[in-house]
């Protein structure tokens, strides 16, 4: 039997590779609510959602109860507030393990009230888009049946519930998995590019380098490639990065961020 790979007069070969790259992924979201002491007499297992946020390049929710998640509860009178962070549904099925830490901010964007962070696999079933919203039936995601309690909120309301508005955060941490350009050669509407690191022909060129940093600190290199002929830039990682965690850029501040949503 004759072997097709030693077949003379073939077409040149194709050549490829591919790789990816995990990396963490960090982001908060601040969901709050005016008006809290309306939202006590809605009936037990009723909630109110954030709108999606997004880390790690899955879509997030935080879901509040203002009376618990127990639907069959006969009184609306529950002792605490429940929390939950859920996974956002698309009609591509998910699971993926997360941390995440529940808190309360004051008016000022510090935390004044916080629990430790927790560790859980949040999943969706998948569907058909705007068929629902994706989770599985009867699943809360993870947080807290009795997050804080009514009467210590009342205690502190000076912080916790000034003006009558609750400001919950919740800080989401994820590994996030992604593509990573590391070809020989990659041809992208006719524009050549070699190693990633220079635009031959008449097609464009390299402009330059952007330094992407990441929650930690630590920078990753990537080429700007501008195809003229398509009027747009491309990012190519070049592989290289600060190594050791080192700080080589201050971080955005968080707490400017969270006074902005206050």
């Amino acid at each position: 039997m004759s072997s097709l790979l030693a077949a003379s007069g073939a077409a040149p070969p194709s050549r490829s590779s591919s790789a990816v790259v995990a990396k963490p992924a960090r982001g908060f979201h601040v969901f709050r609510i005016d008006g809290y002491s309306v939202t006590t007499t809605l009936p037990a297992g009723e909630r109110i959602t954030s709108e999606p946020f997004y880390v790690g390049g899955r879509s997030w929710l935080i879901d509040y109860y203002p009376n618990g998640t127990d639907a069959s509860a006969d009184s609306t009178d529950s002792d605490a507030i429940a929390v939950y962070l859920r996974l956002h549904g698309t009609h591509v099925k998910q699971r993926v393990r997360a941390e995440y830490k529940f808190g309360l901010l004051d008016l000022a964007g510090a935390a004044a009230y916080e629990l430790p962070v927790e560790t859980g696999v949040f999943s969706c079933p998948g569907g058909v888009y705007g068929s629902n919203d994706g989770t599985a039936a009867g699943d809360p995601g993870r947080g807290y049946a009795a997050f804080i309690t009514k009467e210590d909120l009342g205690r502190r309301r000076e912080s916790l519930l000034k003006e009558d508005s609750l400001a919950i955060f919740c800080d989401v941490a994820v590994a996030e998995v992604g593509p990573l350009a590391v070809a020989t050669l990659v041809q992208m509407h006719g524009a050549r590019m070699a190693r990633g690191r220079r635009m031959v022909g008449r097609w464009g060129g390299a402009t330059g380098r952007r330094r992407v940093y990441d929650y930690t600190g630590r920078g990753y290199d990537y080429y700007i490639i501008t195809l003229l002929s398509r009027r747009m830039s491309i990012y190519v990682y070049d592989g290289s990065h600060d190594g050791g965690g080192k700080r080589a850029q201050q971080p955005p501040d968080d707490m400017a961020l969270l006074k902005k949503h206050l």
